[in-house]
């Protein structure tokens, strides 16, 4: 008898189910000698059904689909013609097999090929066992076990607010490095940039259509937008050029950007507030949070336009009188 065996069978006769006790004493105590196992799905499966017989008496197996193809060691279908430790009855196409041991102390492992639903195949494996004196199994009933239930189905609502990202937040210090960042993009080549973006998977960079917007005495044309993923701060680098022979001073509370029919007022501006007769001069423009204090969730290709209010112009080459004596400058 194989060691550490009555445990594990004592175990698997408290689980299995009784279908039928003909014969059986009354004593509620007797175990069942008929049992119905669930088959669980055969990527499931990580050791053979196993089945405690004794000499003295034949099993049952009996499937839910019918028998394809068996395999196994020690399995002869006529004992008095091939030597085997089991005699095994079994026609292709049924569902139903009879075992039999035919030494004591027989241990052999089967393999049965089952014909299953919509023409797929599947096998079962049965480890023949020695049984203790009283506990071999007359019958066993292989049931298909229930498949398992579907994934619940995510829960979907609407909410007014968007959920919050799982990433940093934005804050003072991310918006200085991103501005740092587009500097150093700023005054390299569109290779360089390119490059430079490119080895950081968090920075998307899009070199944006440069025609200029006219505002009157001054033009804004879009450079490039760099948006950085881990914040979700958006960086717009725009060139402003003086139309005129003067000098033109900025609000440098005043600049907007506006995508589509939205306008998001800006923070973090790197740029003048001046700007001499005739020069033109990049200024870039941190965008981390939109009016409503929510992320804008910008991306660097749309059609962006920035904005800045001209507060005054001066004449850059003043003209001073100064008085001469004897001289009336009237």
């Amino acid at each position: 008898m194989r060691r550490g065996f009555l445990p594990l069978c004592a175990a698997a006769l408290m689980n299995a189910v009784a279908l039928v006790s003909a014969g059986r004493s009354g004593d509620a105590g007797t175990p069942a000698s008929i049992v119905a196992l669930a088959l669980a799905p055969e990527a499931d499966e990580r050791r053979p059904v196993e089945v405690p017989t004794e000499p003295e008496n034949t099993t049952e197996i009996d499937f839910p689909w019918p028998v394809d193809d068996w395999a196994g060691r020690g399995f002869t279908p006529d004992a008095e013609r091939f030597a085997g430790d089991f005699v095994i009855e079994a026609v292709r196409g049924r569902a139903r097999i009879f075992v039999t041991p035919v030494a004591a102390g027989a241990h052999r492992v089967l393999h049965v090929v089952l014909s299953g639903p919509g023409g797929a195949t599947r096998s079962v494996a049965l480890e023949f066992i020695p049984a203790p004196a009283g506990l071999a199994w007359r019958k066993v009933v292989l049931v298909a076990g229930s498949p398992a239930p579907p994934p619940p189905r995510p829960s979907v609502a609407l909410v007014r607010k968007a959920p919050e990202s799982r990433l940093r937040e934005a804050s003072a210090e991310s918006e200085l490095g991103l501005m740092r960042t587009m500097r150093l993009l700023l005054n390299t080549t569109s290779e360089g940039a390119a490059d430079i973006a490119a080895a950081n998977p968090a920075l998307a960079l899009k070199a944006l259509d440069g025609t200029p917007r006219s505002f009157g005495d001054f033009s804004i044309s879009n450079r490039f937008a760099v948006r950085d993923a881990t914040t979700g701060t958006l960086g717009l680098c725009v060139s402003v050029s003086n139309g005129t022979a003067r000098r033109l001073l900025f609000d440098p509370v005043s600049w907007v950007i506006r995508c589509g029919a939205r306008a998001y007022p800006v923070g973090t501006v790197d740029f003048a507030d001046e700007l001499e007769a005739g020069a033109s001069a990049p200024a870039i423009l941190i965008l981390a949070r939109g009016p409503d204090g929510e992320p804008t969730r910008l991306a660097p290709d749309n059609d962006f336009r920035a904005s800045v209010i001209e507060t005054d112009s001066l004449n850059p080459r003043p003209v001073r009188l100064v008085p001469i004596e004897g001289l009336d400058p009237r």
